[in-house]
C-alpha cells in the first residue's frame, strides 16, 4: 500500500489580540485562544483534506481500486506523555492522520508559541521551543527506529524548519535516513520555508538545503524566501538553481503571481493562480500548496493540473483565519 510521512514539528499555539489600556498602553495579557500548528502538520492535514475532496469529485486520474487513493498519511514527530501531546494526536487522528509514528518522550513537552494582533492587524510571535520534544527526535539511536519504520513508505516529505530544528549531528543522521529511504524507492519531497531565526547563519543553512537538493525528487520552495537567501532574479533562475544541485520537479510558489515548474526531463512552464478577492490571513498558505499539490500528484494528475489545485487549496485558505480551514466548498 501507498504510505505517505510527513516529519517535522508542532507546536502548541496561543492566539490573542493585544489589549489596550484606557491610555493607548498595549497589554499581552487578556483572553486568547489554544490551539496547535506547524508547517509539516499543516501540509499533512492539506494533503489528507485535498485528497478526499480529488476523491469525491472524481478527480482522481487512478482506478477506483487502487491502493493509492485511500494511501495512508502519518504525521512523525516527537512529544511528550503530557495532556496537550496526547490531544494533538487525537485531534491529527480526528483528521485522518496516522499518528502512531509519532515518538512520544517521558517527561518532554511539546513547543509553544503565541501570536499577538496589534490595532492595525500586524501579528507578532514569540516562540518557546529550545527544549521542545521534537528537537529530541532521532536522539538515542531512534534515527535506527525512524529508517525502519518508514521502510516501506512512497513519499516523505519535510521542510526547512523540520532540519533546522535539529542539531548538526542529528541533520546528518537524517540526512543518511532519507538517503536510505530514496535508495529504498521513496520519494523524498522538500519545502526550504527558510525560517533565518532557526539557524545559526546562512551558510550553515544553504549547506543543508543543498544537501536536500541531492536526495529530493520533489521540491516546493517560495520564491521570495528563497530570492533573499540565494539573490535568485526570478522564479525560473530559482528552480533552474534546484535543478542544478540535483533535484527532480521543482514548483516555485510566488504568492499571488503564477507558479513556475521545471523539471530534469525538461517539463517547464507556468500556471496562473485564481483571483482572491480578501486576503484575510495568510498563515499555511504554502503549506496547503504543498499538501495539495502532493495529493494532485498521488492522485495521477500532471504537474500543471497539480498546481492548479494547489493553487485552488491555498487561495480558499488566506481567505479565512487561521492555519487549518475548511476547504470542501472548493470545486476542483
Amino acid at each position: 500500500m501507498t504510505r505517505t510521512a510527513f516529519i517535522g514539528e508542532c507546536m502548541i499555539e496561543i492566539s490573542a489580540s493585544t489589549a489596550h489600556d484606557g491610555d493607548g498602553v498595549a497589554s499581552v495579557f487578556g483572553p486568547a485562544k489554544l490551539s496547535y500548528a506547524g508547517d509539516t502538520l499543516n501540509a499533512a492535514v492539506y494533503m489528507a483534506r485535498t485528497t478526499r475532496l480529488i476523491k469525491n469529485q472524481g478527480k482522481s486520474m487512478l482506478a477506483s481500486n487502487t491502493s493509492q487513493v485511500n494511501a495512508p498519511i502519518s504525521y512523525v514527530t516527537a512529544l511528550g506523555n503530557d495532556p496537550y501531546s496526547i490531544a494533538m494526536m487525537d485531534a491529527w487522528k480526528q483528521d485522518g492522520l496516522d499518528a502512531s509514528l509519532v515518538r512520544q518522550i517521558e517527561g518532554a513537552l511539546p513547543g509553544l508559541y503565541a501570536i499577538q494582533t496589534d490595532a492595525s492587524g500586524e501579528r507578532s510571535f514569540s516562540y518557546w521551543r529550545q527544549n521542545a520534544a521534537a528537537r529530541q527526535l532521532l536522539k538515542d539511536g531512534y534515527d535506527q527506529t525512524l529508517a525502519a519504520n518508514l521502510a516501506d513508505y512512497s513519499m516523505v516529505y519535510l521542510s526547512g524548519i523540520s532540519l533546522a530544528i535539529l542539531s548538526q549531528e542529528d541533520r546528518e543522521k537524517l540526512f543518511a535516513v532519507l538517503s536510505i529511504l530514496r535508495n529504498n524507492g521513496a520519494r523524498i519531497c522538500f519545502d526550504s520555508n527558510h525560517r533565518p531565526r532557526l539557524w545559526p547563519d546562512s551558510e550553515t543553512a544553504k549547506a543543508a538545503y543543498a544537501h536536500m537538493a541531492s536526495v529530493s525528487d520533489i521540491l516546493m520552495p517560495t520564491f521570495d524566501d528563497e530570492a533573499t537567501l540565494f539573490g535568485d532574479a526570478s522564479p525560473i533562475d530559482c528552480a533552474k538553481r534546484w535543478l542544478d544541485a540535483g533535484a527532480g520537479e521543482v514548483i516555485v510558489k510566488n504568492g499571488a503571481l503564477p507558479s513556475t515548474y521545471l523539471t530534469q526531463s525538461g517539463e517547464t512552464g507556468t500556471v496562473n493562480p485564481p483571483k482572491v478577492d480578501r486576503v484575510i490571513d495568510t498563515t499555511s498558505a504554502g503549506d496547503s500548496f504543498n499538501g495539495s499539490y502532493l495529493a494532485a500528484r498521488q492522485q495521477g494528475l500532471d504537474i500543471e493540473g497539480s498546481i492548479a489545485i494547489a493553487q485552488k487549496v491555498a487561495a480558499c485558505v488566506i481567505g479565512a483565519r487561521g492555519a487549518l480551514v475548511p476547504i470542501d466548498g472548493i470545486t476542483l
